[in-house]
């Protein structure tokens, strides 16, 4: 076994392990996946809160701070010496001395870390430091006397101071904190306090802060309201100027956001946690970076883990789905193994995709098989059934009824062994122009369509079987119930639905035929042929009638043997007197006479009347139509099924044999005309060239004459004719012969493809290929 038919063999079982596999594969997956991401976001959390509680411990020294300075400063602000200097009206130096002197040893030492104290004097436009020089002159504080801004009170403001120190000018940064009283106009304030601090002892714990952290690439930074860093220059620019530009930008995108949190951003390719607070009163914010990827260290530990986790959960997913794929596949893996052992011949059709599409090939093709043997069957099964059927209509031996039980069983006879059983004979009507008009195919289809229908509504109240007898009528074996008097009148409406049925769908009438009923099944023989007699009153009652022996016991049991002889003189006299009028009343008698009469006794006398009528015509030297003549009396009258349409050709015969324009032998001569024109297109329809001219041209008549004389006598033109022939030779070609449409065409004499192909669905409502499919249909359900 190759490996195709290998995993086709396995196709299913195989699927059954992957589905298995991939569903427990990806609950790990998805699993693994929440868990690493809630971790991932957890830690980051945890992060997050510890470099808060570093930021919250420089906040709170920070706060701690301006709360200490803003209360020196009002302390500062309200001192006598401070005031003393702050609004002096005159400069003197030893009083400035002095008073600055008591100041800075109150100052320093509660603060040591109080860098210097600045007093300004507006009265003089003079400002004083407690540091060097005595006369320093703050360059900010001045700019804000000689502005219309306004200088931040009790805020720390981180500046450079600038100092001269040997010639050379050396930054000095401070923090600091001015206090002053505003007026009401808005005038400049008379005296402002400043109190500078050092920020060495911020900046240096922030350093060390940062240096515990260098290894890790941590890093914390201060910013004012301005968004400048307080810092001594020692931090890289680059760092600074992107968590500016980010901190700005994140700010900006998160207007409503707190005024603690973090995010994420990168610079130079890496992804830094950025955790902020702002510290309160102050306007200043702590920012701390950390690599994102110094976070995710354990979280990679932990991702390897889950990897590892994932993969022994796959091995194990595997092993389980195998198990249970073993459990779920073994009845079908069974089925499929015992099928293709089972089997004793196996075709291409049987090449193995997966197993259900195996068990799908070998179902369709035993289905095919059973309904193969069905048919088979079923055709065995008519024709056993039709045989005993058959046996039950033709002969009289008697079968006991233990045969007959077992008979009706297992042909699946629906009759009922204890009951009444009656006959009823469909006769088609007008049988001679049926048997011209259908082919063999078609009659049989009408028969079957007959049984069918007819059965089918009469088993709506009586069970019964029906019977093709292969000539012009059908038989119904009815099983009536023992009680039932009045059966006859019941089926006699429902033989009248089923004739306007086929009436409808085939265009074919019948007359049917209800024999009385007998308890006795050896006497069906005997009753079949009494319902056949029976159906020959047809001839008296006309088409399409529901004879029974009602109908017909008046004529049955009538005792005349014929019409009167008085009325056969009457119309001798009036033949001879040319009265057409009278000869048709004479006529009606007679027939109304005639159909009182039994079968025998009716078909004798119209005989009788016959030869009476030709006779008299001879007397008078008078040539009579064709159809009174001796030669075609059989054809033209004894045909005839009823006797109504015997008078119509009498009474239309004499009528053409005492026109005034009556030619002699020209009648004669046109019937023989129309025989020959009739029986040469049925020799040459297979000629493209047949044609009113070429026939013409051979009966050396002209085409008008031609024409004229044959549809007077048809009552269809030539070429209309030719067609019809044509396209009804065509109809059985295709049904019997494996010919092409075109070969068919040409078969019978039309060379123009499309022209035939109009002409046949313009004739049978279908084209020529739905035709032979529609008709080789018809035949397989029949047969």
């Amino acid at each position: 076994m190759n490996i195709k038919s290998f995993l086709g063999a396995k196709a299913y079982f195989i699927k059954i392990v992957l589905w298995i596999s991939i569903a427990i594969l990806i609950l790990v997956v998805v699993l693994s996946t929440v868990i690493y991401i809630n971790s991932q976001n957890l830690l980051v959390k945890n992060e997050y809160a510890a470099n808060q509680k570093i930021l919250y411990q420089v906040k709170f020294n920070m706060s701690f701070m301006d709360q200490t300075i803003s209360n020196l400063s009002k302390f500062l602000y309200l001192n006598s010496d401070v005031t003393a200097i702050m609004y002096a009206k005159k400069e003197d130096m030893i009083e400035v001395s002095g008073h600055m002197s008591k100041v800075v040893s109150s100052v320093t030492s509660a603060i040591p870390y109080i860098h210097s104290m600045g007093i300004y004097n507006r009265n003089l436009n003079q400002s004083y430091s407690t540091g060097f020089p005595l006369f320093f002159k703050d360059q900010m504080l001045y700019d804000f006397i000689n502005s219309d801004g306004a200088l931040p009170k009790l805020k720390p403001i981180f500046r450079d101071i600038k100092k001269l120190v040997n010639g050379v000018t050396e930054s000095e940064y401070v923090f600091s904190y001015f206090i002053y009283e505003a007026t009401v106009s808005g005038d400049k304030p008379d005296g402002v306090v400043v109190i500078n601090v050092k920020p060495e002892w911020l900046l240096e714990n922030i350093n060390q802060i940062n240096m515990i952290d260098k290894q890790k690439g941590d890093n914390v930074f201060i910013v004012d309201q301005a968004g400048e860093y307080l810092t001594d220059g020692k931090d890289d620019p680059a760092i600074k100027k992107w968590l500016k530009t980010d901190f700005v930008a994140y700010k900006t995108a998160h207007p409503q956001g707190d005024r603690d949190g973090f995010f994420q951003t990168k610079h130079d390719g890496t992804k830094y946690l950025v955790t902020y607070t702002s510290v309160d009163n102050t306007g200043l914010t702590l920012l701390k970076t950390q690599p994102v990827l110094e976070i995710y260290t354990y979280i990679n530990s932990l991702r390897n883990s889950i990897i590892i986790i994932t993969l022994i959960f796959l091995v194990m997913a595997i092993v389980i789905s195998i198990g249970i794929s073993r459990k779920i596949y073994g009845p079908v893996g069974k089925l499929v193994n015992s099928i293709m052992l089972d089997r004793i011949r196996r075709s291409d059709k049987d090449e193995v995709v997966d197993e259900f599409s195996y068990l799908n090939t070998v179902y369709r093709q035993s289905m095919e098989m059973l309904d193969h043997y069905d048919k088979e069957k079923m055709q065995y099964q008519d024709v056993m059934k039709h045989y005993w059927l058959s046996r039950l209509l033709t002969e009289s031996s008697p079968m006991g009824r233990s045969e007959l039980e077992s008979i009706f069983k297992e042909m699946r006879i629906s009759l009922v062994l204890d009951s009444s059983y009656a006959i009823c004979i469909l006769k088609i009507d007008n049988y001679k122009e049926f048997q011209q008009a259908f082919h063999a195919k078609d009659k049989d289809t009408i028969r079957f369509a007959m049984i069918n229908i007819a059965s089918e509504i009469i088993s709506r109240s009586y069970p019964n079987e029906g019977l093709d007898m292969k000539d012009d009528h059908v038989v119904l074996i009815v099983s009536v119930p023992e009680e039932e008097e009045q059966f006859q009148s019941h089926i006699h409406s429902l033989i009248q639905e089923a004739h306007e049925n086929v009436s409808r769908f085939f265009k074919v009438s019948f007359t049917a035929s209800i024999s009385e009923k007998t308890s006795h099944m050896q006497e069906l023989n005997g009753m079949y042929n009494k319902t056949l007699d029976q159906a020959m009153y047809r001839l008296l009652l006309g088409h399409s009638s529901v004879i029974t022996y009602e109908t017909v016991k008046r004529n049955v049991e009538s005792k005349k043997t014929g019409y009167a002889k008085n009325d056969e003189e009457r119309l001798v006299k009036a033949m001879k007197s040319t009265n057409i009028v009278a000869i048709e009343e004479v006529l009606g008698t007679i027939f109304e006479e005639v159909g009182t009469l039994n079968y025998h006794n009716a078909l004798v006398s119209i005989i009788r009347l016959v030869d009476a009528v030709i006779e008299t015509l001879e007397e008078m030297k008078v040539t009579a139509a064709p159809s009174l003549h001796i030669s075609s009396i059989s054809r033209n009258i004894m045909e005839k099924e009823t006797i109504a349409e015997i008078h119509r050709i009498i009474v239309g015969a004499l009528q053409d044999s005492f026109k005034k324009d009556f030619e002699g032998n020209t009648t004669k001569l046109n019937y023989f005309l129309v025989d020959a024109v009739t029986e040469y297109i049925h020799n040459q329809y297979q000629d493209p060239s047949l044609s009113l001219t070429s026939i013409s041209s051979i009966m050396k008549i002209s085409t008008r004459n031609l024409s004229k004389t044959y549809k007077e006598a048809t009552h269809i033109s030539i070429p209309d004719y030719i067609n019809e022939y044509r396209l009804a030779k065509a109809a059985e070609l295709l049904i019997h012969d494996n010919l092409s449409v075109y070969e068919i065409a040409e078969k019978v004499g039309i060379l123009n493809e499309t022209y035939f192909f109009s002409m046949f669905k313009k004739k049978y409502k279908v084209t020529p290929k739905e035709y032979a499919l529609q008709r080789n249909l018809t035949n397989l359900i029949t047969k």
